[in-house]
């Protein structure tokens, strides 16, 4: 079975424009990182040692803030 953790997971929506928020985060750990206004990618990132699915998230600022 092949380790998720060898690549760094990428949103494949446009990367370019998605910033990785730094560190890896539990399931409950999510709703302290998101916040109103942006737009956000989650990908599995892997397992911690207890076994707990860790999550990578990325941001990008909403298309309205760009184009202003």
């Amino acid at each position: 079975m092949p380790d998720k953790q060898t690549q760094t997971p990428t949103p494949t929506t446009d990367p370019e424009e998605f910033t990785r928020v730094p560190g890896l985060f539990r399931r409950w750990e999510i709703e302290q990182v998101l916040e109103a206004g942006a737009d956000f990618h989650i990908e599995e990132a892997g397992d911690a040692s207890d076994g707990t699915a860790l999550f990578a998230v990325y941001r990008r600022e909403p298309s309205e803030k760009k184009e202003g």
